[in-house]
């Protein structure tokens, strides 16, 4: 019974994260949609909105940087990965995916998140909206 209910979550799971990373967009078409200031609407821990009490906003450039408007001094790097549909977010030894991205929502998870190998909780996402 138990080697069933793994088979099954592993499918499960393997079928959620493909279809979770759906950005099918030429790499002008992600700059024109990216390239724009953001602010976290709501984000979730395995489907559960979770408060976030801070105004988080962040700048993607068109030079392929991003930033924390509350800390611009700190820039990032992202990439477009074409054949895996998501764009990578590098800062600090840190790594995110966004694995959405409309005009209207950008929805990412953080993959790694520090030296003491925390990681974010799974199916966690943060989603934001262009400001």
């Amino acid at each position: 019974m138990i080697k069933k209910y793994l088979l099954f979550l592993l499918i499960f799971c393997r079928f959620s994260f493909i279809q979770s990373q759906n950005i099918n967009l030429t790499e002008e078409e992600v700059i024109t949609t990216l390239c724009h200031t953001w602010s976290l609407s709501f984000a979730t821990i395995q489907g559960n909105p979770i408060q976030i009490n801070a105004d988080f906003k962040v700048q993607f450039n068109r030079d392929y940087s991003y930033f924390l408007l509350s800390n611009p001094e700190n820039p990032g790097k992202w990439s477009y990965n074409k054949q895996g549909k998501y764009i990578e977010l590098q800062t600090n030894g840190r790594t995110a995916r966004i694995t959405t991205l409309s005009k209207k929502e950008m929805i990412f998870i953080e993959m790694i998140i520090d030296e003491n190998h925390r990681s974010t909780p799974p199916n966690s996402q943060f989603h934001f909206i262009r400001s």
